[in-house]
């Protein structure tokens, strides 16, 4: 496919996308944005031109007047459109209150970064990062994406360790500078399909351990953990993310796009044809969310967070009869924290968080 042929297609695109954004435009009451998110490697698609006159055309339709983010998600690669995307935006929008960047670093393993199609290796990064402490000015929050793959290596002395220790203490120094704010640290979802080739096959146990490293780094480093994969310096946790927790609602659009709104959830179309003939979603496919779905998904999402639960009582009705009992043995064994009224999850807690939750739900 040539350029020209490339570009036009993303245009094409784009006028579907802002078809979309009028629909909403038109039918939504509420103008006012809190958050403005820009994920699933589209900004590095588009680039900056289309990124700014996208971002323009939101804001003839919407309130931007009380915004509290714009996050734009990139990868860092290739490292000079990228960086230069960055300075684009940074000298556009120094008056946004806060322009968040979550880059997608994922590994400083070469042979990960190979295996997962990456097209940058660790001294790319290294290059990278150096040449973004450049471009942060005050209004920016910069987030980076790692995930816990479960390999390791053999030392010299036969141990089992990750990554070359000159990888370590840079990650170290890293965390250490000032331009991070906060950190992803996912894990691997090591299933199993006949259909769809493992990338890396680490066990369970090897990826929770890569966690663990990974973990006590970040908060070796002085980072707090807010949710169960993210950690943050003070003030900078990411308030779209925290949308989510809340149970506040949310408009996606785009192919695949995920919205919650007025009790309801849908996904949009992933078929490309489907979306630019203006079919973005299956109507019968939308859920109406009853009140105990939603008792449920505010226990389970709240109880991922740092903050935990403040009235347990609330919740009562989703929770398994003996629940009382469970949280009792879970905080003997230091999972969690429980006074009758409020629970949280402790860091131990938080590793087995999916088990935990699932034990004292009745039905997910």
């Amino acid at each position: 496919m040539s350029i020209e042929s490339s570009n036009t297609m993303i245009d094409e695109y784009l006028v579907a996308l802002k078809k979309e954004i009028d629909h909403y435009a038109d039918t939504l009451t509420d103008k006012s944005l809190k958050t403005l998110c820009f994920w699933g490697g589209t900004p590095g698609k588009i680039w900056s031109e289309r990124m700014i006159d996208l971002i323009e055309y939101i804001k003839t339709k919407f309130d931007f007047e009380d915004l509290a983010e714009l996050t734009i998600e990139l990868n860092p690669y290739p490292e000079q459109e990228v960086l230069a995307f960055v300075k684009t935006l940074n000298k556009k929008y120094p008056k946004i209150s806060r322009l968040r960047y979550s880059f997608g670093i994922q590994s400083f393993d070469d042979e990960i970064l190979k295996i997962v199609g990456r097209a940058y290796s660790f001294s790319g990064i290294v290059d990278f990062l150096r040449s973004l402490v450049q471009l942060k000015q005050e209004n920016n929050v910069m987030n980076f994406d790692f995930i816990a793959f479960g390999k390791f290596q053999v030392s010299k002395n036969w141990f089992k360790q990750l990554w070359h220790e000159f990888k370590r203490d840079f990650f170290q120094k890293f965390l250490a500078s000032w331009y991070i704010d906060s950190v992803s640290v996912y894990t691997l979802e090591n299933i199993e399909h006949k259909h769809t080739p493992i990338l890396y096959h680490g066990t369970d146990d090897e990826i929770m351990e890569e966690f663990l490293i990974l973990k006590g780094m970040v908060e070796d480093a002085g980072f707090l953990r807010y949710e169960i994969s993210n950690f943050a310096h003070a003030g900078k946790a990411s308030i779209h993310n925290m949308v989510y927790r809340t149970l506040e609602p949310y408009i996606g659009v785009w192919v695949s796009a995920s919205s919650f709104f007025e009790k309801k959830r849908w996904t949009n179309t992933c078929n490309m044809k489907e979306y630019m003939e203006w079919k973005w979603r299956d109507e019968s496919k939308v859920q109406t969310l009853n009140a105990s779905d939603l008792l449920i998904e505010e226990f389970f999402l709240r109880l991922r967070t740092h903050e935990g639960i403040a009235d347990l009582g609330k919740f009562t009705s989703a929770l398994v009869p003996h629940y009382e009992w469970l949280l009792q043995q879970y905080t003997k064994e230091g999972l969690t924290f429980f006074d009758g009224t409020k629970l949280k999850l402790t860091e131990e807690g938080m590793n087995v968080s999916n088990s935990l939750i699932t034990d004292l739900l009745q039905k997910l």
